[in-house]
């Protein structure tokens, strides 16, 4: 629980959040660490014994996140679009996957659209829409960015593909609400209290940096 209270405390992209006061703004614009407590986007959080989450921040102070299956340093599964679909590729260490290519339906009014894994034709189809930006074409159905999934099976998931070509997926996220505070990222779970975390480095070259957890070092990186 505590992992995922912090989780959802620390952000990735070093934007200012929509609706952060005047002097908020030129805070985060002094302080790099407070610029980093203020930001949005999508970001992963690795802790010391190697498990991640996947999370997304959001402008309007909601964030979702949840833990990812894959290990820090194990193969990735990746992504691609060919030929005007999305198709995702599964490293060799994971046997039993098998790879394909999405299958989408049309764009409806509402930004949605159906999705369904042809290797299991018999199964309804998904319901995707993205998080990250408004859907006005095909083109914004298979770009990289984040993405939220309804499941035929009533389970949900977050997934965020990539600038670099990596598939991530958190299955049946949480709700939470977040805010900016200083240096401070405080965030409330639906179910639970306000946890704050602080980061204690700058953004690195490799868009990562570190954060403190009740004296627990974690890494923080932006997708």
């Amino acid at each position: 629980m505590k992992k995922q209270l912090f989780v959802a405390a620390l952000p990735l992209l070093a934007l200012a959040a929509c609706g952060e006061s005047a002097e908020t703004d030129e805070t985060a614009a002094a302080d790099p660490l407070a610029e980093l407590a203020a930001g949005t986007g999508p970001y992963l959080v690795t802790y010391a014994d190697g498990s991640q989450t996947l999370s997304y921040a959001a402008h309007d102070g909601t964030e979702w996140g949840g833990p990812i299956d894959l290990v820090a340093g194990a193969e990735p599964v990746r992504w691609s679009a060919p030929e005007d679909q999305v198709c995702i590729d599964f490293p060799d260490s994971m046997e039993d996957a098998t790879d394909f290519c999405i299958e989408y339906g049309p764009l409806q009014e509402d930004g949605s659209w159906t999705a369904r894994n042809p290797n299991n034709p018999d199964e309804d189809p998904a319901t995707m829409r993205r998080l990250d930006a408004p859907v006005e074409t095909e083109a914004d159905m298979i770009a990289a960015g984040t993405y939220w999934i309804d499941m035929p099976d009533g389970e949900t998931a977050l997934a965020v593909w990539a600038d670099d070509g990596v598939s991530y997926l958190a299955m049946n996220p949480t709700r939470s609400t977040w805010r900016a505070d200083g240096n401070q990222r405080c965030t409330t779970p639906a179910d639970g209290e306000e946890s704050c975390g602080v980061p204690t480095s700058e953004l690195g070259e490799d868009n990562s940096f570190t954060a403190e957890d009740n004296g627990e070092q974690i890494t923080v990186r932006m997708l």
